[in-house]
């Protein structure tokens, strides 16, 4: 059963499905975009409406925990977000003949499952995909979870850039620098450690699939990315045994280099649309 929070969601980080004409020579066409950890369809909605505009049809869930502050991720087990994309690749299968994928750092892996226990997605697309923890610290949260309930990642210097960005994608019009803000962000960026070990396992579980996924597969990663390391995408690419696979390197993008503030964005998202033209098999 689809996720349905029990708190506010802004409107743009609700799910969004976009439904295409059927092309003459494709037939149906669909694609499951899959959000990472403390993400939500917001950040790839304007690439789903390109991808719509030409002819793919784009469905993407909300993952359970997610969709407002980090605090709503509190005792949601990873297991439910593997459900969730379970749900969601049978709502794209009602939609389209031939199924794509996408996955947005955690949300490879989510792939990853799906790719290796159903042989009929055509194809699927990694953006930085997620292989190890951002911080070896977060390593101790299954454990530290029994003991201290949250983790407050504005004490961290090596998060300060990742927790500003996740702070103004939610609220651009938050100044940073205002006294009253500062005050505010302990309590607006603190994460359950429950959350963040599940993360951790989520990353240990993908570990398994990597060497398995056969099916035509395109890497993005940034240069500048804050959250995983390009050395640990080249890491999975080296693991991949498909015959079908491509590493797209953007030096100066982010985490997020498929959202229109990323001047590498319009490259991102014709690769996309040629990765699924190419892949996709004419109508019978």
């Amino acid at each position: 059963m689809p996720f349905i929070p029990d708190y506010p969601v802004p409107e743009e980080r609700k799910p969004y499905t976009l439904i295409a004409e059927p092309t003459k020579d494709k037939g149906r066409i669909g694609c499951l975009m899959l959000h990472g950890f403390m993400g939500s369809p917001y950040s790839s909605r304007p690439m789903a409406e390109y991808l719509h505009s030409q002819g793919i049809t784009m469905h993407c869930h909300l993952l359970s925990g997610h969709g407002h502050w980090p605090d709503k991720l509190y005792k949601v087990s990873h297991r439910r977000w593997l459900e969730e994309a379970e749900e969601g690749l049978a709502r794209i299968r009602e939609l389209a003949d031939q199924v794509f994928l996408i996955g947005h750092s955690m949300g490879t892996i989510m792939g990853a499952h799906l790719a290796v226990k159903y042989d009929d997605i055509r194809g699927m697309v990694m953006l930085t995909p997620l292989y190890d923890i951002p911080d070896k610290r977060l390593s101790i949260m299954p454990y530290l979870q029994y003991v201290m309930p949250w983790f407050y990642p504005h004490m961290f210097r090596s998060m300060h850039d990742l927790m500003k960005q996740r702070v103004l994608d939610f609220d651009p019009a938050l100044d940073l620098d205002d006294p009253v803000v500062k005050a505010k962000l302990p309590q607006m960026t603190r994460v359950p450690t429950s959350g963040l070990a599940e993360m951790v396992k989520m990353v240990k579980y993908g570990r398994q699939f990597w060497p398995q996924l056969t099916l035509p597969i395109l890497i993005f990663q940034g240069g500048n990315d804050p959250a995983v390391p390009p050395a640990t995408m080249e890491k999975i690419y080296n693991m991949l045994p498909s015959k079908h696979k491509e590493l797209k390197t953007f030096p100066d993008a982010g985490h997020e280099l498929m959202r229109p503030f990323e001047p590498a964005h319009k490259q991102v998202w014709q690769l996309i649309l040629d990765f699924f033209n190419r892949y996709s098999q004419p109508a019978s």
